[in-house]
């Protein structure tokens, strides 16, 4: 009885230990091919990386919106990143520093300023594909730049506002972080169509494409030119700004922005800001992704794709703030 006892015990053990060492195998080959490269984690997928300079105003937000459509309908391996403001030039350098050892297939990149450049050159090296979107950058490594052409941008606005203003009147400018292109850029768009239509730009002043910081800056523009009759802001964001310093004044001043932000759309409806000439960041995110995968696949990219713009008045303004309203989920 002892001895079978001790079979019995002996032969139960024996299974035990298969069953364990069968289950240890498994869980080895699982994890090996967990483990077993790149392409074998995300299903062959392609790797597309979006970055962007900052992510604290609904116009990054629509572009963050638009490249993680993309990465839905290319069904792409995506990752978005971004910096927490656009004035936060090293922290986009650390990010797109940290993202180089994560080779992806290719980099869609909204920089801040031209500091950029020495990083994207070491994607460029690395044969990874580098598309601009928003902002430009005076760089030869790059695949394109899909945007708006800042300076075409400024002209419309500076047209718009013409049409509002007699020759000789002032005018005051709001521009953006001082020594970017986006603003450059569009400053001098408008300054170029003042002059020519007999206009005087008296005041021109960096409030960092801030809400708040604009109505501290046009305060102060107000207070030295009270003759001021029209305002341009190279953002929306500043346009509201400005109209805050203006309406505290109880003043009539036409204000002209860039963007087409759902605040600024709203306040034209309600007759608030006067006209914004609005950008499709939407768009640049979503083209940005797509043309990365024809770049990939080694298909041909134009070298400069533009994302167009519109000029948003009050008789179209709640038909575009309905279309962004739509995108943002609101």
């Amino acid at each position: 009885m002892k001895r079978n006892r001790f079979l019995n015990v002996f032969s139960l053990l024996t299974i035990f230990l298969l069953v364990l060492t069968g289950c240890g195998q498994s869980s080895t080959t699982t994890s090996n091919e967990n483990s077993g490269g790149e392409k074998e984690d995300n299903g062959g997928k392609p790797k597309v990386a979006v970055v962007l300079k900052g992510l604290d105003q609904e116009y990054f937000k629509l572009a963050e919106k638009g490249a993680k459509q993309a990465f839905k309908d290319f069904d792409v391996d995506g990752t978005f990143l971004a910096a927490t403001t656009q004035t936060e030039t090293e922290k986009i350098i650390n990010i797109l520093e940290d993202l180089i050892n994560e080779d992806p297939d290719a980099l869609v990149v909204m920089p801040s300023t031209e500091a950029a450049i020495p990083v994207l050159e070491r994607y460029k090296e690395k044969n990874i594909p580098v598309l601009l979107i928003d902002t430009d950058l005076n760089w030869d490594g790059k695949t394109t730049y899909i945007g708006t052409d800042n300076y075409t941008a400024g002209q419309e606005a500076g047209k718009f506002l013409a049409s509002k203003l007699s020759k000789g009147d002032e005018i005051a400018i709001l521009e953006g972080v001082l020594g970017t292109d986006v603003s450059e850029e569009r400053v001098k768009g408008v300054k170029d169509v003042m002059e020519e239509k007999g206009m005087k730009v008296v005041a021109s002043q960096a409030a960092d494409f801030d809400r708040v910081k604009a109505v501290t800056a046009m305060e102060n523009i107000l207070t030295a030119n009270p003759d001021i009759k029209g305002i341009f802001t190279a953002n929306d964001e500043m346009a509201m700004g400005a109209l805050k310093a203006v309406k505290s004044r109880n003043l009539e001043i036409p204000i002209i922005g860039i963007d087409g932000t759902s605040d600024a759309l709203e306040s034209i409806s309600n007759g608030g800001v006067t006209a914004s000439v609005a950008q499709k960041p939407y768009d640049m995110g979503y083209k940005g992704v797509e043309n990365a995968l024809k770049a990939i696949n080694g298909e041909s990219v134009e070298k400069k794709i533009d994302s167009s713009i519109d000029v948003i008045t009050k008789e179209n303004a709640s038909e575009t703030l309905n279309q962004v309203k739509d995108i943002l989920g609101k």
